[in-house]
């Protein structure tokens, strides 16, 4: 959709931060024409305030800063690919990032090892199959996120991508919107169970159905003010009924809301959730529809998913007739340029005739989609030969892990390894646990492994042992989503960093002796005294 179509010009008054007063010297989308000609120049010549405009286009600097070394975000909206799009990020890695790249809790994939120099290639090559980084990174609408199957679920009450394709359309390279506070995240499914996690984005649109005149209607709902880093928030839900046609204006206005009242004066309190918090879910809805010009449809009744978190992974039948998806598990979300590649030539050879397709997944996990059931058997036999996971461990099927302290300026333990790593012990440790379990892993409290909201959440610590500093994870327990959503608690701090694995089974072997008709682990935490959680690792603690 054109941008016109909604246009609403920005009324804001910058902020006296000096990010505020960079992004008024210059938008952050005008650095694109500097990155060419940085390519020329060299790293050296690159301004301060150009290598924060870069971020616009997915652009981080790499630990440590002067390295001359750089990361790339791609955007890739709802996680969706094809065969050819994928063969390019196989191609990215290898001749440019080591090899490898890292699918993120966003659906994206993100390289690590560029130079200035590579990046004109590769942003010619993305462009060539229909991609692009803007608004990957910076104070801009991130890559938004969706149902990795959506419109092959069974199950699902809509099929979101229509609206997620037109939102994503017109928010990316709008400079109405390229100038936002902070960073905006959106997400956007017609997943019953809700996995694209609308409780934590700044806008989460999710699937709703209502009765009408005693006919089930399909349409969505909205949440506004989730977000994670070091000050959580959950969204709040307004009472509204949303039809497919509404999705667009509702996500366009609310962002106006935040473009135009977004808290610029400081920038830890710049993100969308401090806003919402401010005026609250009633307040808000009332200046949404003041700048909108419109009422939207009220709506009170609202059931959320009692266990939402999944990935969907496994070999799963379609709703389209024959058709099967398989979901492959990468811990942490780690993943080889070759195998990348070989996934591409296995969707283009066995997806049903002109239908190759992809998606990543906000766990880190990629699945392969319309897979005709004769087909299947060839595929999951190649699969299995070239060492994909396809079933997957309770343990390999919960994981996050954020870039950790290999690549980011700000984590303080190393994560992605440390998980690729835990995974393995407690398949060999732990096979008495058979139970769903989210364990999550973040470098620092600004949460980008997202542990707040897992089973078992780590978060990045040091201690110090005989005058040495040490890297160790903080451990908090009991997050979850959806009914009853609730962030984790901090139970044990600073374990050793090469005994999590022993904590971890020390936990599980608790729960299982304790447990209650069945509950789940969060249920279990939720009802069990924090101090006698902590009394659990007393021995290990000695």
């Amino acid at each position: 959709m054109s941008h016109a179509l909604l246009s609403t010009p920005p009324t804001f008054t910058p902020g006296p931060t000096p990010e505020e007063q960079l992004k008024v010297a210059k938008d952050g989308l005008d650095v694109i024409h500097d990155v060419y000609s940085y390519a020329e120049t060299g790293f050296k010549t690159i301004p301060e305030d150009d290598f924060t405009r870069m971020k616009w286009y997915g652009v981080y600097r790499q630990k440590p800063k002067d390295s001359g070394y750089f990361m790339l975000r791609t955007k890739i909206p709802g996680g969706q690919l094809n065969a050819a799009q994928l063969a390019v990020m196989a191609g990215i890695a290898d001749d440019y990032a080591h090899g490898f790249g890292d699918i993120t809790t966003r659906q994206t994939l993100q390289f690590h090892w560029l130079t200035i120099e590579q990046f004109p290639d590769i942003f010619a090559r993305l462009r060539a199959v229909g991609m692009t980084t803007s608004g990957a990174c910076g104070d801009d609408t991130r890559n938004i996120v969706g149902c990795p199957v959506a419109g092959i679920d069974p199950d699902e009450i809509m099929d979101a991508t229509p609206e997620l394709q037109a939102v994503s359309a017109h928010l990316t390279d709008n400079r109405e919107f390229s100038n936002l506070p902070r960073k905006y995240k959106i997400s956007i499914a017609g997943c019953r169970i809700h996995c694209a996690q609308p409780d934590i984005n700044c806008v989460g649109v999710f699937g709703l159905e209502r009765t009408v005149g005693g006919r089930v209607e399909a349409g969505y709902g909205i949440k506004v003010g989730g977000g994670l880093s070091a000050a959580p928030h959950l969204a709040q839900t307004l009472s509204i009924f949303l039809k497919p046609e509404d999705v667009l204006p509702a996500v366009h206005y609310v962002s106006v809301l935040y473009r135009d009242y977004g808290f610029r004066h400081a920038r830890s309190k710049a993100r969308f959730k401090f806003l919402v918090a401010d005026w609250g879910a009633e307040r808000f809805l009332v200046e949404l529809e003041k700048v909108a010009g419109r009422r939207f449809e009220r709506h009170n009744e609202f059931v959320f998913p009692e266990d939402p978190e999944t990935d969907h992974l496994g070999v799963r039948k379609q709703k389209q007739g024959d058709l099967f998806y398989v979901g492959i598990s990468f811990a942490g979300g780690r993943v080889r340029g070759w195998q990348l590649r070989k996934l591409s030539e296995l969707s283009a050879r066995f997806a049903a005739p002109g239908r190759d397709a992809i998606r990543t997944t906000n766990k880190q996990n990629l699945i392969l989609l319309n897979i005709p059931e004769a087909n299947l058997e060839a595929l999951l036999s190649e699969l299995r030969e070239a060492g994909f996971v396809y079933e997957a461990s309770n343990f390999r099927q919960g994981c996050v892990s954020c870039t950790g302290i290999e690549f980011c300026n700000l984590a303080v333990a190393e994560t992605k390894n440390r998980m690729i790593e835990l995974v393995g012990q407690l398949e060999e440790r732990s096979g008495h646990f058979r139970d769903k379990i989210r364990i999550h892993f973040s470098g620092c409290p600004s949460s980008c492994g997202q542990h707040q909201i897992a089973d078992i959440g780590f978060r990045g610590a040091t201690r110090t042992v005989n005058g040495v500093k040490q890297e160790a994870f903080d451990m908090f327990l009991g997050g979850k989503l959806g009914a009853g959503a609730r962030f984790n608690t901090l139970i044990q701090p600073k374990i050793p960093y090469e005994q999590v694995d022993v904590y971890v089974d020390t936990l599980l072997r608790y729960f299982q002796a304790n447990r209650q008709n069945g509950e789940r682990f969060d249920q279990f935490v939720a009802r069990t005294p924090k101090d006698e959680l902590k009394a659990i690792f007393a021995p290990l603690n000695a």
